[in-house]
């Protein structure tokens, strides 16, 4: 009986809210104390070290009591100083400890070079995806009389043949010698509206032709965003160029420019005399 009054007598409750009081305060101040030792041992802010050189960056990080580790020297990246660094761990900006050892990916002093692969008898297909598989770029498609249509007859860089197992630096630009096969034929030109300049060009080379004059419109302000309003040759439903032709195109960043003429090209009605038997030979623009 005497414990149940005590259980319910205000002495009780006083007791049980002090403890918890208590309880809350040493949970608050062991909280405290972890975060300020904490923020104590990582208050040194990574810096910036991009595109610095590795006696620079020495020195940015040894002025905040950091050290560094050249873990890898990547890809050459042209858009870097050569021996500069590229990337680093961790970022900038970050928080770490004294003493934090920041690891440097560093831009090569030389740029790799790499093999050309052997393309000689390969269709112009497999070239082209050897070539930048590889880290080539293509240049112009040239064609020659030979029996063989759109296979690789030579290989030239700068207007020189280059023999298979030769050396460039990757994004070289390589230019083909294809065949042009029986006869003088003519193929389609392909519709490029809407489509941006690398979109263009790929499609272009798809179709044995060679991207002519590239004419971007003055006020362009993204050229990564501007598209194809205009090309000369005009596209065809019927051939009309030759293979190796070059293809001019007009870049813009007003898309109120492109005609709406996709379907005119892409899904003719029967009877209109403009589609031909070639269009189900080739159903792709």
């Amino acid at each position: 009986m005497k414990l149940i009054r005590f259980l319910f007598s205000k002495t009780f409750w006083a007791n049980v809210l002090v403890a918890l009081v208590l309880g809350a305060l040493l949970l608050w101040g062991i909280s405290a104390a972890l975060e300020a030792y904490t923020m104590h041992q990582e208050n040194i802010q990574v810096p910036a070290l991009d595109k610095m050189s590795i006696t620079q960056a020495e020195q940015a990080l040894a002025e905040k009591n950091l050290k560094y580790e050249v873990i890898d020297s990547s890809e050459f990246d042209p858009g870097f100083p050569r021996g500069s660094v590229v990337n680093q761990y961790p970022k900038a900006g970050g928080f770490v400890k004294e003493g934090r050892v920041i690891k440097l990916t560093v831009n090569p002093l030389q740029a790799r070079k790499v093999a050309v692969p052997n393309l000689i008898e390969k269709t112009r297909r497999r070239a082209i995806y050897d070539l930048t598989s590889k880290g080539f770029k293509v240049g112009e498609l040239q064609y020659v009389p030979y029996i063989g249509k759109d296979v690789v007859v030579d290989i030239k860089h700068n207007g020189k043949s280059v023999v298979s197992g030769a050396k460039f630096v990757k994004g070289t630009v390589i230019d083909l010698v294809l065949g042009q096969g029986l006869g003088n034929e003519l193929i389609r030109s392909p519709y490029l509206r809407w489509l941006t300049a690398e979109e263009a060009e790929n499609k272009l080379k798809s179709k044995s032709l060679n991207l002519g004059s590239t004419i971007w419109d003055e006020e362009i302000t993204d050229t990564s965003l501007a598209l194809v309003y205009r090309q000369y040759p005009e596209p065809s439903l019927e051939p009309a160029v030759k293979s190796g032709e070059a293809v001019d195109i007009w870049l813009t960043n007003d898309y109120t420019k492109i005609p709406n003429d996709s379907l005119l090209y892409q899904n003719p009605t029967a009877t209109d005399s403009l589609y031909t038997d070639s269009l189900a030979n080739d159903s792709t623009l």
